[in-house]
């Protein structure tokens, strides 16, 4: 038997996502686990990918700064479905944004708003349930505000109350899922491919697609109706399915279900994207010209001292436009090239940039003299300072100096370009003293009680012990993943050596060898997120290597301290409203280490209002290093501080506000 879950609801269940934060290196957004995951961390995993099938992304729209469509492999755009008063676009009320006024940004904008959005519900055999998300959303790093504009797919399984510790995959349209249950037979992936500010293309690395959408019967320019479970086509299969053997029963845990519910607007819009506009000067005057991208076919340019003025295309499936506007008086600081096909049409705007042309740049033995034409009032060359400026758009710059550039840049307020140096003239550099001629080599040189000798030798009465090395670790130690030690740098003049690894203090690691140059240490993890009450905190482990030489020599032991901590924080803006909800946010990241942890992060957060830590709870880390504790109603009395412990040894404490 199975359920379908309509994509308002899919919102809701599991907790929106946290914020994602600026400038991280996104690429997969993997979080494992849920809430009351047992000691042992859970594996979670998608187990079968489906890239390649999103194609091609369309030019950003400078109405809301978001790409005006995206295409599957089999040629299907979508446009943002962002009528509020359409219930196929499914958009609810929320704080900052009611559906029922027209969408602005900054003004009335949702915190995230779909191109796709698909999803699919399974009832699990002996109960529970498995909850599945597709989805290609337009969202915001932090706040919902002008250049905070990201998109990114995910797919999302939340499993609850099915079969414990138990071993379970999903099929579904774009893939496999496979997923470790916990003691409470819940399971949880998030994979988000890949949040980052400005970078639209990311999706197209994902495993989203084709988009799924009706078999028969959709709305005219719609996928679907998302009220409506119903068949579909698209992806690698046209089922969400579970596959496994509960391990407290033996029994096999098999269900499939066909129906889907689906949200999206197929595009009629093409957009337009203007990627150039300079201005220059010659003989007959100064021009503008203007270069644009876009699929459409009417494309017109405007700016103020300017006509509007069409760009030309080339015949066939080229994007290219352009068009060149004689300017008199001022040339505008600013166009916008608008696509007139586009309903409503589409408009982009880019800076007037002017053209920087160095025409020549000599060297004389002395001075470096350069030559540009540029329409802009001031220019100079980087590294030596402001040219001068002459007649018919020239400016000059003459330097003194000893050592000239290969090449130098001749820079304006909006553009720069670069020419080679020509050496002129000169003295030729004086002559610098020769190097001796190379003599012999002597051999080793040892010290004897006789004084010094050459070739071979032991010093005498004297026993060179071995010395023994460790590599500087690059970044912190991530507890409960094996990280490679290396020892292989320790020396001895007479050649091989053994190794002793050990630990000095900290808490108890784990050696996959004792006697290897690079072994393999693990420290355990400081916490897990069964535990009820706070860790004591524990020191970074120190381990110590000695080496033993073929005539049974030991080395004086060296140590390294292992970082093992990650660094943990709680956001400013967590909020408990009693009665009504906590939300807790943060961080928690490990120094240098990769973003993808397997076992994942997880957080636990202590009320430390009266003094005693209590435990409120559990929440997943993703890659991206954050993380999200949300319940409703939470708890009954007012938590004003918490502590919040990782699993993998940092902690932090953090105020929550009462709005």
């Amino acid at each position: 038997m199975s359920t379908s879950t309509g994509p308002r609801e899919l919102l809701r269940d599991p907790p929106r996502r946290p914020r994602f934060r600026r400038g991280l290196a996104a690429s997969v957004a993997l979080v494992l686990g849920a809430t009351g995951l047992s000691a042992a961390v859970a594996a979670t995993m998608v187990t079968e990918k489906n890239p390649g099938q999103l194609t091609a992304v369309g030019p950003v729209n400078s109405k809301y700064g978001f790409p005006a469509w995206y295409e599957d492999a089999t040629g299907t755009r979508l446009e943002l479905c962002d009528d509020g008063g359409n219930p196929l676009c499914g958009l609810a009320p929320e704080e900052g944004f009611d559906p029922e006024r027209p969408l602005a940004l900054p003004g009335n904008f949702p915190h995230e708003i779909f191109y796709m959005l698909a999803g699919s519900e399974l009832d699990l055999p002996g109960g529970g349930s498995a909850v599945l998300t597709l989805g290609l959303e337009a969202a915001f790093a932090n706040e919902v505000a002008p250049g905070e504009q990201m998109v990114f797919a995910r797919q999302r399984l939340v499993v609850k109350d099915g079969p414990a510790n138990s071993t379970l995959s999903f099929p579904h349209p774009y893939g496999t899922i496979e997923v470790d249950t916990d003691a409470e037979g819940s399971a949880k992936l998030v994979e988000d491919i890949a949040p980052a500010v400005g970078n639209f293309e990311t999706p197209l690395g994902s495993n989203l697609g084709p988009f799924l959408k009706w078999d028969t019967g959709a709305p005219e320019g719609y996928l679907g109706n998302p009220d409506v479970p119903h068949t579909v086509v698209g992806g690698l299969r046209t089922t969400f399915s579970v596959s496994g053997t509960n391990a407290q029963t033996g029994e096999a845990v098999s269900a499939t279900t066909d129906l889907f519910t689906v949200q999206g607007k197929i595009a009629t819009n093409t957009g337009v994207k203007a990627e150039q506009a300079v201005v220059s000067s010659d003989a007959t005057g100064t021009y503008l010209d203007v270069f644009a991208t876009s699929r459409g076919d009417s494309l017109e340019v405007a700016g103020q001292n300017i006509p509007a003025t069409p760009l030309e295309k080339a015949p066939g499936t080229s994007e290219l436009a352009y068009a060149r506007i004689k300017v008199d008086g001022a040339a505008p600081s600013e166009v916008t090239v608008t696509n007139l096909t586009d309903d409503p049409q589409s408009t982009s705007t880019v800076s007037v940039s002017d053209v920087s042309i160095p025409t020549s740049a000599t060297y004389d033995g002395t001075k470096l003299t350069v030559v540009a034409r540029t329409t802009s009032a001031s220019a100079k060359v980087e590294g030596f300072g402001d040219m001068v400026a002459g007649a018919d758009s020239t400016h000059q710059g003459s330097f003194d100096t000893v050592a000239p550039p290969v090449s130098v840049t001749v820079s304006t307020g909006t553009s720069e370009a670069t020419v080679p140096v020509v050496v002129t003239g000169g003295e030729a550099s004086p002559v610098g003293v020769p190097a001796p001629p190379e003599g012999e080599n002597p051999g080793p040189v040892t010290e004897t009680e006789g004084g010094t000798g050459t070739g071979p030798g032991t010093p005498a009465g004297d026993t060179v012990e071995p010395t023994a090395a460790i590599a500087e670790l690059t970044a912190s130690v991530a507890r409960g993943i094996a990280t490679e030690l290396d020892g292989s740098g320790s020396a001895d003049n007479a050649g091989a050596v053994t190794y002793e690894w050990s630990q000095v203090s900290g808490p108890a690691v784990t050696f996959d060898r004792t006697d290897a140059a690079k072994p393999k240490v693990t420290v355990p993890f400081f916490t897990t997120t069964g535990a009820t009450a706070p860790a004591a905190p524990d020191a970074d482990p120190v381990l110590q290597l000695v080496v033993t030489d073929t005539a049974g020599n030991r080395s004086a032991p060296v140590t390294t301290t292992v970082k093992s901590d990650d660094v943990v924080s709680v956001a400013a803006g967590s909020r408990h409203r009693v009665g009504k909800e906590i939300r807790i946010t943060g961080t928690a990241l490990v120094p240098g280490a990769p973003s993808l942890l397997n076992p994942a992060t997880s957080v636990n957060l202590y009320d430390t209002t009266s003094g005693t830590p209590v435990k409120i709870g559990s929440a997943p880390v993703d890659t991206l290093g954050s993380w999200e504790y949300r319940a409703k109603p939470g708890p009954g009395q007012r938590v004003s501080s918490v502590l919040v412990q990782s699993t993998r040894g940092g902690e932090a404490r953090g105020v929550v506000g009462a709005g």
